[in-house]
């Protein structure tokens, strides 16, 4: 496997929750936890927490440069760091994602010669469950300057390739409200 760090966004405001959804409990981790040992255990050089200081002793805490900016300020930030060509990057709360699903994510971008590779499902993009190419820092700050701010007009301006997720659709619900946390629980 080729070497890459991990990043975790974490720096929503949890407006639908009501609390950081970083800190919400899951089979006694917390979310911030779950994803940070997943990246550890998937073998990332380095890992890396946006916009949120982290108590996760082997993670590295990455402030926003540019702040309110969304999760494309907190890649650009991240992705100065980023010692790796390549990273892994996760959403904070979508705790449920597999191992087995971000390995097959990591073999699908190693395998070819794009910019990004982005998990979908049922014909949907999941930008924030996806392998970049750290190299693409220049084109961030371009779409920051000019207040782009959807990750659609990243995903625009690189080559991207697709991996078609086809397992248990649980391990996608991204929890954003009281009513998606009572989904993680069987």
């Amino acid at each position: 496997m080729n070497e890459f760090d991990g990043i975790v966004l974490a720096g929503g405001k949890s407006k639908r929750m009501g609390t950081d959804k970083s800190e919400i409990i899951l089979n006694g981790k917390s979310f911030l936890q779950i994803q940070t040992d997943k990246l550890r255990d998937l073998g990332a050089d380095r890992i890396y927490v946006s916009g949120k200081s982290s108590p996760i002793p082997y993670a590295h805490h990455i402030m926003d440069i540019l702040p309110d900016m969304g999760p494309l300020g907190g890649l650009y930030s991240c992705f100065l760091e980023c010692k790796c060509g390549s990273t892994l990057v996760l959403s904070v709360d979508v705790p449920l994602i597999s191992l087995k699903t971000l390995d097959s994510l990591l073999k699908k971008h190693f395998s070819g010669d794009f910019d990004a590779t982005i998990l979908c499902h049922d014909g949907k993009d999941e930008p924030l469950i996806a392998v970049y190419r750290t190299d693409s820092t220049a084109i961030l700050k371009e779409l920051l300057d000019e207040k782009k701010l959807a990750v659609r007009a990243f995903l625009d301006r690189l080559s991207c390739q697709r991996y078609e997720f086809d397992g248990n659709e649980k391990e996608l619900i991204n929890c954003n409200s009281r009513y998606d946390l009572r989904l993680l629980t069987p």
